[in-house]
C-alpha cells in the first residue's frame, strides 16, 4: 500500500487561501516563450529531443512540397521515431535540398526513420479483460443489442497498447513520451494517449469491468503531473505546452465508487493538489467583479506558446502567412490555446466564423472549463476528507462554493436560461479586475452551455448544483434550442466547416448533458435524458452496421451517419465514443421489445 500523504504544511494551507482569497491574479496576454513553457513543463526539454522535433518539422514541410496537399496529414511526420540505424544529425544532412520527388522522400523517410506508431506495442490481451464479463449490462436484453455491445467491448483489446521500451532508453529518437503503465489509445491518426478523451474512455473500462486498466490510464496521467506539473493535451514532446479539459479527479472518483480502494486514491491525492495549482495560476486565472462589487475567480484557457502547432505546422503557416510578425505569433498562440480546449476548431473561439485567423480563445471564460474545475474541485474536498486530510477538504469545499458562485454571476443568463461563454476585452489593456458586463456574455448557442447540468450527477451527499425547479427551465432552453436533431445533440447551430460546430455530435457533450438530466430530481428531465441516449446509441449502432467501425464524431442530423469537417479526415477507433456507449447502456438497458437500429 502506498504510503499516506503527508498532512498540508501550513504554509501550503496559506496559499491556498491566499489564492481564494486575493483577487489580483493578472490575466497574460501574450504567450510565454518556448523556454518558459519549458521550464514549466518540469525543467526544459533535451537538447536531443527538441533538435529530433525540428527535423520532423523540416520532414513534414519538405513531404507537403513533395507529396501535395491531398490528404496530406502533417502530424504523421512529427510522429516518427528515428530508424534503429539512424541519427538526426545524418537525417538533417541528408534532407533534400531541392523540391523533392515523391519517391525522393518516400525513399529518404523509409531510410531515416521507422513507421509512425512502431514504438507503441500491442499489448496482449489486458489481464482484467475477458470476452463476457460477469455483470456485463445485465438489463441490454434485445439480442442484436447485447451482440454488438460485446464487440465494442471487445475494441479495448485493439486499442490498448504498451510504449515500446526503446522509448524511455532513448527518448532522444522519439516524440512519444514514456509512460509506465498500458495505455488505451483514441485510434486512426491518434496514436498517443489523450487527456480528456481518457476520461470517457474510464467510464468505458469500468463498465467492461476493467478495473486495474482504467487505474493504467489514470497513473499514466499521474505520471505526466509529476513530471511537468499538469497533464499534457497528449503524451507527445509535441504537446508539453498545454494542457485538455481537466477530467483527472473526476476518473479516480469513478475508479473508487467502482472498487473502493483507497490505496489508489492515496496514491494519487497529491498529483490532484498539483494539477489544481496548475490551473489555478496566473495563466489561466481571471478575476471579475460582478455588478455588486463581488470579485470573482474564473479560468480560461491558455497555451503557454506562440509558435506553429509542430503536429500542424503546415496548416498554421498557411493560415498565418499573410499576417506580420507580431500577428503571427499572436495567432499562434490562439490556435494552441483553442487546442487546449478540446473543441478545436469551433466557431465557439472566433470573432468571425468564416476567419480562423480572429480566433481569440484566451479572452474567453469557458462555461464548461470551470465546470470541470468546480468538479475537480469538489472532488479534492471529498478525497482530502476520505484520507482524513479535513483542513485541505474545507478549503475545497470552500474554494468549490466560490466557483459556484463565480458561475452563476458570471456565465449564467437567466433570459436564455443557460449558461454562457464571458468575452473579455481584448483591447489590450490588461486588467487586474475586470468589470462585469452583460453584453460580454456569448449569446451564440452551443452545446457546452448546458454542461454545468453535469454537476448534477457528482457527488450525491452535497446539494445539487442546479435544483429541480430550475433543471427544468434549463431543459426546456435546450429543447427550444435547435441543439436537439433527429441522432442527437449538436454541438452548435452554426455550420462552418469546422469540427465542433453544427451538424456534428460529439460522444463527450451528450453524456454530460444526458447524465446532467438524468440526475436533475425531474421525471421529464429523464425521460428526455433517455430520449437523447437512445438517438445516441441508434446512430452508432447503424453507423457501425454501415462501415464496421466506431467514429469520433457523427452528424446528429442523420441517424447513422458519421461527422466530417475539421482540419483532418474523419477517424474511427474510436475510444470515447465507445466510452459512451457502453455508459449509456448500462445506464438505460435496451429492452428486448425496443428497436436498436435507424
Amino acid at each position: 500500500m502506498p504510503p499516506r500523504p503527508p498532512r498540508p504544511h501550513k504554509l501550503l494551507v496559506f496559499l491556498v487561501l491566499f489564492l481564494f482569497s486575493v483577487p489580483l491574479l493578472r490575466p497574460i496576454h501574450m504567450a510565454p516563450t518556448a523556454a518558459a513553457a519549458a521550464a514549466v513543463a518540469g525543467g526544459g526539454v533535451e537538447a536531443e529531443a527538441e533538435a529530433l522535433l525540428g527535423l520532423l518539422q523540416r520532414v513534414q514541410s519538405e513531404a507537403l512540397r513533395a507529396f501535395g496537399p491531398n490528404d496530406f496529414d502533417p502530424k504523421l511526420y512529427v510522429d516518427l521515431p528515428l530508424a534503429a540505424d539512424a541519427s538526426a544529425a545524418a537525417a538533417l544532412a541528408s534532407l533534400p535540398r531541392a523540391v523533392p520527388s515523391r519517391g525522393e522522400m518516400e525513399a529518404y523517410i523509409s531510410r531515416y526513420f521507422a513507421p509512425a506508431g512502431s514504438d507503441l506495442v500491442a499489448a496482449a490481451d489486458p489481464p482484467d479483460f475477458e470476452r463476457d464479463p460477469p455483470g456485463f449490462l445485465p438489463r441490454v436484453e434485445r439480442a442484436g443489442a447485447r451482440a454488438w455491445a460485446l464487440e465494442v467491448h471487445a475494441l479495448w483489446k485493439d486499442l490498448t497498447r504498451r510504449v515500446a521500451p526503446a522509448v524511455a532508453a532513448r527518448p532522444d529518437r522519439h516524440t512519444l513520451l514514456p509512460l509506465p503503465g498500458r495505455v488505451v489509445v483514441p485510434g486512426s491518426r491518434f496514436r498517443e494517449v489523450y487527456y480528456w478523451d481518457s476520461y470517457w474512455v474510464v467510464r468505458g473500462l469500468l463498465v467492461s469491468k476493467m478495473y486495474e486498466t482504467a487505474k493504467d490510464i489514470v497513473l499514466n496521467l499521474v505520471y505526466l503531473v509529476e513530471k511537468y506539473g499538469f497533464v499534457l493535451n497528449g503524451a507527445r514532446s509535441y504537446y508539453t505546452n498545454r494542457s485538455q479539459p481537466p477530467l483527472l479527479s473526476s476518473m479516480v472518483l469513478d475508479i473508487y465508487m467502482a472498487t473502493g480502494d483507497m490505496a489508489f486514491v492515496r496514491r494519487v491525492f497529491p498529483s490532484l493538489l498539483k494539477e489544481h495549482s496548475f490551473w489555478m495560476s496566473e495563466v489561466h486565472n481571471v478575476a471579475i467583479m460582478d455588478n455588486h462589487g463581488r470579485v470573482h475567480n474564473l479560468s480560461r484557457y491558455q497555451a503557454m506558446w506562440n509558435k506553429p502547432r509542430p503536429e500542424s505546422a503546415t496548416i498554421d503557416e498557411e493560415f498565418a502567412s499573410k499576417l506580420s510578425t507580431a500577428a503571427k505569433e499572436k495567432f499562434y498562440h490562439q490556435v494552441a490555446s483553442t487546442a487546449e480546449t478540446g473543441w478545436d476548431f469551433s466557431s465557439r473561439w472566433m470573432r468571425d466564423s468564416t476567419d480562423m485567423t480572429t480566433l481569440t480563445t484566451s479572452y474567453i471564460i469557458p462555461v464548461d472549463l470551470n465546470t470541470f474545475i468546480l468538479k475537480m474541485e469538489q472532488d479534492i474536498a471529498f478525497f482530502a476528507k476520505l484520507i482524513g486530510e479535513s483542513t485541505t477538504s474545507e478549503i475545497f469545499s470552500e474554494a468549490s462554493k466560490a466557483r459556484h458562485n463565480a458561475i452563476e454571476s458570471v456565465l449564467w443568463n437567466a433570459d436564455m436560461e443557460q449558461w454562457l461563454d464571458y468575452w473579455l476585452p481584448t483591447d489590450g489593456n490588461c486588467q487586474a479586475v475586470y468589470q462585469w458586463k452583460s453584453n460580454s456574455q456569448n449569446r451564440a448557442i452551443f452545446a457546452s452551455n448546458f454542461v454545468p447540468l453535469w454537476l448534477n450527477a457528482q457527488h450525491s451527499g452535497l446539494e445539487r448544483f442546479v435544483d429541480e425547479a430550475k433543471s427544468v427551465r434549463v431543459m426546456r432552453s435546450l429543447q427550444k434550442s435547435g441543439l436537439l436533431q433527429p441522432a442527437g445533440i449538436a454541438t452548435s447551430l452554426s455550420n462552418t466547416g469546422q469540427q465542433w460546430d453544427f451538424p456534428n455530435g460529439w460522444a463527450p457533450l451528450q453524456h454530460l448533458i444526458v447524465e446532467g438530466l438524468l440526475r436533475s430530481g425531474s421525471g421529464e428531465a429523464r425521460e428526455l435524458a433517455e430520449d437523447i441516449a437512445t438517438r445516441w446509441v441508434r446512430t452508432n449502432y447503424d453507423a457501425y452496421k454501415a462501415t464496421g467501425a466506431m467514429h469520433e464524431k457523427y452528424d446528429v442530423v442523420t441517424c447513422g451517419k458519421s461527422g466530417g469537417g475539421g482540419e483532418y479526415k474523419p477517424q474511427t477507433g474510436f475510444g470515447w465514443s465507445n466510452g459512451v456507449i457502453l455508459s449509456f447502456l448500462e445506464e438505460f438497458g435496451w429492452p428486448q421489445d425496443k428497436e436498436i437500429d435507424c
